[in-house]
């Protein structure tokens, strides 16, 4: 498995956590935190956080604040 894939697993996993839905907005440091606690770099965080953008699935805003667009995807 890729670090890309690990880091989109425990990312994905934990806006799940955070019972992120669409419409909803959500603090970076509130995902990032715990993702650099657990080993994961802050350009290996910020690199899915891009992919998830170009699909639509979240926007980052100004602030260190990111709105779901949409459901997360299944596993």
């Amino acid at each position: 498995m890729s670090r890309f894939t690990e880091t989109e697993i425990a990312l994905i996993e934990r806006l799940r956590a955070l019972k992120a839905m669409p419409d909803m907005s959500i603090n970076v440091f509130e995902v990032g935190d715990p993702l650099t606690s657990a080993g994961f770099s802050q350009d290996e965080i910020l690199e899915v956080l891009y992919a998830l953008e170009q699909d639509k699935i979240i926007a980052l805003l100004p602030g260190n604040r990111l709105t779901m667009l949409k459901e997360l995807p299944n596993d």
